[in-house]
């Protein structure tokens, strides 16, 4: 059966997104008729066989370089390599249907005739704006699944538009194909208008206080069950109790800024440093406040942003920047140089993932307003539902995901963890901790600035880390490396950071020499995570207090004790 004679006979309904119903008659109105399908199928095709070769070729020098990488936890080279082969597959595929579109008296050129050149630019637009989103390299786990989706549908098509035009033909022209194109269809223009509609209204919802006085600055999630005796984050996501924004009271108010050491991971709210320094500064004030807002995962950079969107609004004191040397200075560990993108979204603060990739940093689903505001209706709306429902036993798992409980891994997978941000440690600098370690000092140089504009003092602790103290962890790891003692120097990141802070007269407390004095260091981390245990808290609370009573009594009188 040929094609021109299958596709006159079975493709009977037109439709805009799909294969049109009937080819153009016979001589030169079928030449016209086919000229718009063909170009563009062909055309694309070989523009895919291109990308698609492309791609092979970026995954192979990817592949050969990974070796060198300093990711604790790479991608998988087995999942690289599918990659790999499914690109190159579907570059020649792409090849060859690009071929047979253009080649006199093909059934695959027939079949061409009858498609809708609207429908083959609209899935051609999905299809390749899916595959560039999330282009392999630099590899993720995420993008990686997705890429081989998204290859798989490229292949699956273009393999049986070579086997079999005229069944793909049949297929395509069935009604539940029809229904995915009107499917299709509806959620783009869906999309566009209401991206186009949030983003008039942007401003709007912000000023309104719809998201603006409920939001959680952080992108946290509020009411969510903590151990210790607040029993859930604050309305604000915080692991901590709820606070008053204004200024109710003469008593000293800090913040205390940092990520998962502030939060408190593997211990109770009412054993995390700064829950104890808050009680501390009780016993000599009693309305004297402590305000956690530390974030999980997060480093200096996206802490600036949440003092100045958000944290300044305290009218604070003092402000207590919490800094782990382990990845504070890399503020993203391993290779990846790109920090999280700022999004402000109906007055909302979003941070969103950057991987260098234009497409993914432009065009990704989490650039879109729409994306945010939805999200965030289904948030608030799930944590309000969770709020009022009992206890359940499902509760707990999300513990673990809130940083609730230290994670669990073998000792080797821990050890291993290190080599991700071991270039602090190396006694002569590489190139890429020069690059972290100058835009670390831009960013503490920025904090000092906000702060000191506002006539509020910035106190940093410095935060050891795990393998610093512990001398058997050390060997391990110089043993899993295969390096030598000599190269590595792992007091070097606190002689820098003093001697810089020293230099830009910011105030530190180092923590080192205290946890290395007592004679139980191997109590104070957990054993295969480099998180405090509670004994690293307490102890941590007692070193840090004094240096804070005696920078808040240089203060003189307390900020805002003149208002009502």
């Amino acid at each position: 059966m040929r094609g021109g004679s299958f596709a006159k006979d079975q493709l009977k309904e037109p439709l805009l997104a799909g294969p049109s119903a009937d080819p153009a008659p016979a001589g030169e109105p079928v030449a016209a008729a086919r000229t718009w399908a063909e170009r563009m199928l062909g055309w694309l095709c070989l523009a895919g066989s291109v990308g698609a070769w492309a791609t092979s070729g970026h995954l192979a020098s990817y592949l050969w370089t990974l070796s060198a990488s300093k990711l604790a936890n790479p991608p998988k080279p087995g999942l690289l390599i599918v990659n790999f082969v499914l690109a190159s597959l579907a570059g020649l595929l792409l090849a060859l249907a690009s071929w047979r579109v253009w080649k006199s008296h093909a059934p695959q050129r027939t079949i061409v005739a009858c498609w809708s050149p609207w429908w083959i630019g609209l899935w051609s637009l999905v299809i390749g704006g899916f595959l560039l989103i999330n282009y392999p390299v630099p590899a993720q786990a995420h993008h990686l699944d997705k890429f081989l989706v998204g290859l798989l549908v490229v292949i699956a098509w273009s393999g049986w538009f070579l086997a079999s035009p005229q069944s793909l033909a049949r297929s395509l022209g069935c009604r539940p194909a029809r229904w995915l194109d009107l499917a299709l269809v509806n959620l783009l223009v869906f999309a566009l208008v209401g991206e186009a509609t949030v983003r008039l209204a942007d401003p709007l919802l912000a000023r309104s206080g719809l998201f603006g006085d409920k939001h959680t600055p952080a992108n946290l999630k509020p009411h969510i069950p903590v151990r210790g005796t607040i029993g859930s984050s604050n309305m604000q996501g915080f692991r901590d109790r709820e606070r008053v924004v204004e200024r109710n009271s003469p008593a000293p108010r800090v913040l205390a800024v940092g990520d998962s050491f502030t939060w408190g991971a593997g211990v109770s709210y009412d054993e995390a440093f700064a829950t104890l320094l808050e009680r501390r500064l009780q016993a000599h004030v009693a309305a004297a406040e402590v305000i956690n807002l530390g974030v999980p995962a997060w480093g200096p950079h996206e802490e600036l942003h949440l003092l100045k969107a958000y944290g300044i609004r305290f009218q604070p004191d003092l402000v207590m920047l919490n800094f782990f040397i382990g990845n504070d200075i890399q503020n993203k560990r391993g290779d990846d140089l790109h920090l999280p993108g700022l999004m402000l979204v109906a007055g909302q603060s979003y941070y969103v993932h950057s991987n260098g990739n234009w497409f993914h940093d432009r065009i990704g689903p989490d650039r879109w307003y729409l994306y945010h505001d939805l999200n965030y209706l289904f948030r608030v709306g799930g944590a309000r539902v969770r709020q009022a429902l009992p206890w359940t036993g499902e509760q707990p798992s999300s513990l673990a995901l809130l940083g609730e409980t230290a994670p669990l891994v073998s000792r080797e997978q821990y050890v291993r963890s290190i080599h991700e941000r071991s270039d602090i440690y190396l006694a002569d600098d590489t190139r890429f901790f020069a690059q972290h370690w100058a835009r670390t000092q831009e960013t503490l140089l920025a904090f000092r600035d906000f702060l000191g504009e506002r006539g509020v003092p910035l106190l940093i602790v410095v935060i050891p880390d795990h393998i610093q103290l512990d001398r058997t962890l050390q060997r391990e790891y110089l043993a899993d490396t295969g390096q030598a003692a000599e190269q590595y120097d792992f007091h070097k990141p606190q002689r820098l950071l003093l001697a810089w802070c020293r230099e830009q007269g910011i105030p530190t407390v180092d923590l080192l020499p205290a946890f290395e004095a007592t004679g139980s260091q191997e109590t104070l981390y957990f054993r295969n995570d480099f998180h405090l245990t509670v004994s690293g808290h307490r102890l941590a609370a007692q070193v840090i207090d004094p240096v804070l009573q005696a920078q808040l009594d240089a203060i003189g009188k307390v900020k805002g004790s003149k208002e009502p």
